[in-house]
């Protein structure tokens, strides 16, 4: 505890430096304590909604700083208003989103452009984000990725994104309202139902979930759900099964063929692969003829 002390005292804001801030996704326990360190000595922090960032410091003991909004909506004129404060003010200033790591899918890198274009330092405070804790849990090949934001609203629109993405040599994450999970999911088994994808939802907290296989057995899996919220992330694969030879599948069978029922172990297989049930159901009827 006394190094743990010794190191937090050597961490100290500095004025006219904008300090990019990452926050929880979800459980308050994902924060850093330079973060918290960082957050406790700043003059104004800029924040998407003052009563989200005002919960989080609260929960931290942090008696809050100035709150000023900056989010969507800022424009050019808001944005001038805050470099001129950086420059003039002498003051330590920091930018947050709601959760995770600004600048991803929010308007922040606009404000990081102005500082840059005005020779203003910024440095940034790593944390939590959706996108890596998504591609560490959905078992999909992480090497090399994409991120491609949110999926557009127009379902046309949409359908050419994931068009895309199952052309894409490389695993790629999206965002997805819950609201048209569904619809997206319906998509996906148009287009390739032998890909491999997975739905994230409420990431790091006490209802986290995972559902990683074909797009017929995640939709299956879905609307099972009475009601779906929050932010969903949705990770996709059309490679990942070429992993997987024919003898590795048997091989896969094997192991567990005395544990389960043919129907238990197709669906045991599909899920820790992302090959499709029906694939696997159909080499388990195959190897017991």
């Amino acid at each position: 505890m006394e190094q743990i002390s010794k190191t937090l005292n050597k961490i100290k804001a500095e004025n006219n430096i904008l300090y990019i801030i990452a926050t929880p996704i979800g459980n308050l326990g994902d924060i850093s304590l330079r973060a918290l360190k960082i957050l406790s000595s700043l003059d104004i922090i800029f924040c998407e909604d003052t009563r989200v960032t005002g919960k989080l410091l609260k929960n931290y003991g942090i008696k809050p700083a100035k709150l000023e909004v900056y989010n969507d909506h800022s424009n050019q004129k808001h944005r001038k208003t805050i470099i001129n404060k950086i420059k003039n003010l002498n003051i330590k200033l920091g930018l947050v989103s709601d959760a995770g790591t600004p600048l991803i899918s929010d308007p922040g890198y606009k404000l990081v452009k102005e500082c840059i274009k005005n020779s203003i330092k910024i440095t940034h405070v790593p944390g939590a984000s959706s996108i890596t804790t998504s591609l560490v849990l959905s078992g999909l090949p992480s090497h090399n990725f994409f991120f491609g934001g949110f999926l557009e609203k127009s379902k046309i629109q949409r359908k050419k994104q994931l068009k895309n993405a199952l052309n894409f040599k490389f695993t790629s994450l999206w965002f997805e309202s819950p609201n048209r999970l569904i619809e997206t999911l319906k998509l996906m088994i148009e287009l390739n139902n032998e890909s491999s994808i997975s739905v994230l939802r409420e990431l790091t907290k006490l209802n986290e979930e995972i559902i990683s296989g074909s797009p017929s057995f995640v939709y299956d899996q879905i609307t099972k759900k009475t009601k779906l919220k929050g932010e969903t992330v949705l990770v996709i694969n059309n490679n990942y099964q070429s992993q997987y030879s024919n003898d590795m599948i048997l091989d896969l069978i094997k192991q567990d063929y005395s544990r389960f029922s043919t129907k238990e172990l197709a669906l045991y297989i599909s899920k820790k692969t992302g090959l499709p049930k029906k694939t696997i159901y159909n080499k388990i009827i195959e190897l017991k003829s």
